[in-house]
């Protein structure tokens, strides 16, 4: 699969991860995106052993086209796959990260 990091992500991470210095969670964030790099399509990446362990699910309501990885306790990384909704996730083969979120789940 591809990777495309939206220029909102790549301040998150600036900001919340190398400002910060969270060195555990930028390896978390690689492991994610090598996990998705090395998949075929979304969905081996949603019934690996990855999603299992970083707690990759789907969002419900205005939000059910982004998927969410857990970080840490604060911190979830939205991705958003490539292409029209419903979605074939068969046929998905590109993400994109979209931001990473540390409102909604205070101070962890």
């Amino acid at each position: 699969m591809y990777i495309i990091k939206t220029k909102q992500y790549l301040k998150d991470y600036q900001k919340l991860i190398i400002g910060k210095h969270l060195e555990r969670e930028e390896k978390t964030l690689e492991i994610i995106e090598l996990a998705i790099i090395e998949s075929k399509n979304l969905k081996e990446i949603i019934h690996g052993d990855v999603a299992t362990t970083y707690h990759i699910e789907k969002k419900t309501g205005n939000l059910k086209e982004i998927y969410t990885a857990r970080i840490n306790k604060k911190l979830r990384l939205y991705m958003k796959p490539v292409g029209e909704y419903p979605y074939n996730n068969e046929e998905i083969i590109e993400m994109q990260f979209i931001e990473i979120d540390d409102k909604h789940y205070g101070d962890g």
